[in-house]
């Protein structure tokens, strides 16, 4: 397998981990708990396993962009770097206040899904894009004007459109990387 293929298989099974990570909810809710929420509360269980892969598995699509697009190579080095850091350093479990991790936290999840957007609108991903954005907007509305409410729902429709990108931009960067059949092959 190519790193362009590990690439993709990680970021598929990202989205697949998240998923399994909020079977077992342990009394949360998708739609008034953060993703965060659900890796703080299985500290190093599928969801945090799955942030890591997520931006382990972008450093892959690193080298196929950089020649062509150095600025987006840039913003998405800055996710997968805000994204593990948001790894390691856990937000609080629900009902508690926010400790300096917790706010390192917070603000490295700030810094990576706005690299990423940005990342995607550089790259040409303006559909996948502005549905993240909605999702970013709705989620700091939430946050700020409607005392959090469906803050969980937002964020996953931010993430899910964000991760769907990623899919995206490594399963072209894959078709682009695969060699045209010669024409013996082709005949057949």
């Amino acid at each position: 397998m190519t790193r362009l293929s590990f690439a993709l298989f990680g970021l598929l099974l990202s989205g697949l981990l998240t998923i399994v990570g909020h079977l077992d909810g342990d009394g949360l809710s998708p739609w008034e708990h953060t993703i965060s929420d659900y890796a703080a509360a299985d500290r190093g269980g599928a969801v945090e396993t799955a942030m890591a892969l997520a931006a382990l598995a972008t450093l892959g699509l690193l080298p196929s962009l950089y020649r062509s697009h150095r600025l987006a190579t840039v913003l998405l080095s800055v996710w997968s770097g805000a994204l593990l850091v948001a790894t390691v350093v856990p937000t609080d479990p629900v009902g508690e206040a926010l400790s300096a991790a917790g706010y390192l936290h917070r603000y490295a999840s700030t810094v990576a899904f706005a690299a990423l957007l940005a990342a995607g609108l550089r790259l040409g991903f303006r559909r996948l894009t502005g549905v993240g954005m909605a999702g970013g907007l709705a989620m700091l509305a939430s946050t700020y004007l409607l005392h959090r409410y469906a803050i969980g729902l937002t964020e996953r429709v931010m993430a899910a459109a964000e991760l769907g990108m990623l899919i995206v931009l490594a399963g072209r960067l894959l078709r682009a990387a695969v060699p045209a059949p010669t024409a013996a092959l082709a005949r057949l």
